[in-house]
């Protein structure tokens, strides 16, 4: 017996029932009343693994507001200038290398003002340690403060939470206490744990020293409160992990990510279309979780992300086939290579970049301060964010 040939869902390059529904398979175009086509694309995704010394400190996502009938005159001109012959434009292989300096250059042209990209084009940081202290307020403080009828996501309260943990964390702890804080957490709350190794009891035991340890007030009086969260946190592990798990992806920063990047570009410029790379994790079902949070009709406590966003398609595709995607490509490698920058690794692109780059960031990005200004600084420590 013959065993039939596996296809990719048209448009992409994914297999299987979780991308068969939100394809596009043919060119973008911009018109009304369809809205503005924004295409976006990641640099530094490693999943829901978000700490380690093999881990990259930020994710970052580029978008572009362009359809793939305008990128592509402008994908040939790059191509023209820089006289690169491959047939997929990349960051990585074309502009990211040491004797890439002049291709550098030609990005930075499109992108720095009077350039063909000059308010079209944003990055989007996350800064994942950030997001882990975000998530262990989220996942267990907040749940437990819902149940008391108190409301810390949308009165600023969960944020200001998650700051102050962050930026005095590793001085009430000392650093490396503070980073087996985050270790423990991702351990806890990924899906690796999906067979709960790592117990309730474990997670705990490093809360308890963290709270016994901390010299300061405000990391203290946080600590007490999340030493009372146990249940929430087996709650968490029905939800997540249990028979009837309805929890997907907690910790699966790029899944927020790319709500957050459409509602950033929707407040900016209206109605919007989104084409996102065929990335794995991005399942039909979560981007339809994410178009009904952009639409008002996911869950009641998410419904302020839909504040004046309009959302038409929110699609796949494959960079091969989309030249917007090639563009969004670039900016998201140009803005991982600034990032790591500021985070110490220092490469020639990142130093190329930084200046067209940095008015690039976004401000509502995922970052403990509100200052993208401060991602100019090279080799900024944990504290500086």
């Amino acid at each position: 017996m013959n065993t039939p040939l596996r296809q990719p869902n048209e448009g992409t390059g994914l297999f299987g029932e979780q991308y068969s529904r939100r394809n596009c398979p043919q060119a973008t175009r911009d018109g009304e009343p369809m809205g503005r086509w924004i295409a976006l694309d990641e640099s530094g995704w490693d999943g829901d693994q978000l700490h380690g010394e093999d881990r990259s400190r930020y994710l970052t996502i580029g978008s572009v507001a362009m359809s793939d009938e305008d990128a592509a005159d402008l994908i040939d001109g790059l191509r023209r200038t820089t006289r690169i012959q491959a047939p997929e434009l990349k960051f990585g292989t074309s502009f990211a290398k040491d004797g890439q300096s002049q291709r550098r250059k030609a990005l930075a042209a499109l992108l720095g003002p009077g350039g063909a990209l000059e308010g079209r084009a944003s990055v989007y940081v996350l800064d994942k340690h950030y997001f882990i202290v975000g998530k262990l307020i989220d996942l267990f403080v907040e749940e437990l403060t819902y149940k008391q009828g108190l409301d810390i996501r949308n009165t600023g309260v969960a944020r200001k939470m998650a700051r102050d943990l962050f930026t005095e964390g590793p001085r009430a702890l000392g650093p490396a206490l503070f980073n087996r804080l985050l270790v423990a957490t991702v351990a806890f709350a990924s899906y690796k744990n999906r067979d709960q190794q790592v117990s309730v009891d474990d997670f705990y035991d490093v809360v308890e020293e963290a709270w016994a340890r901390s010299s300061r007030r405000n990391v203290t009086s946080l600590l007490g409160l999340l030493r009372t969260t146990r249940a929430e946190a087996r709650e968490y592990l029905d939800d997540a992990f249990g028979p009837n798990a309805s929890l997907l992806a907690a910790l699966e920063p790029l899944i927020p990510g790319v709500a957050a990047v459409t509602g950033n570009w929707s407040r900016r410029v209206g109605r919007v279309n989104i084409l996102t790379d065929d990335q794995r994790t991005l399942t039909d079902q979560h981007l339809d979780d994410i178009a009904d949070d952009a639409r008002g009709l996911g869950h009641p406590e998410f419904r302020y992300i839909s504040r004046d966003v309009s959302l038409g398609e929110l699609l796949r595709g494959k960079s091969s086939h989309h030249p917007s995607l090639q563009l969004a490509d670039l900016v998201a490698g140009a803005g991982f290579a600034v990032a790591k920058r500021h985070a110490g690794h220092l490469t020639p692109a990142g130093e190329d970049l930084y200046p067209v780059i940095v008015p690039l960031i976004d401000p509502a990005g995922m970052l403990s301060h509100d200052d993208p200004s401060r991602v100019a600084q090279a080799g900024a420590s944990a504290l500086a964010g």
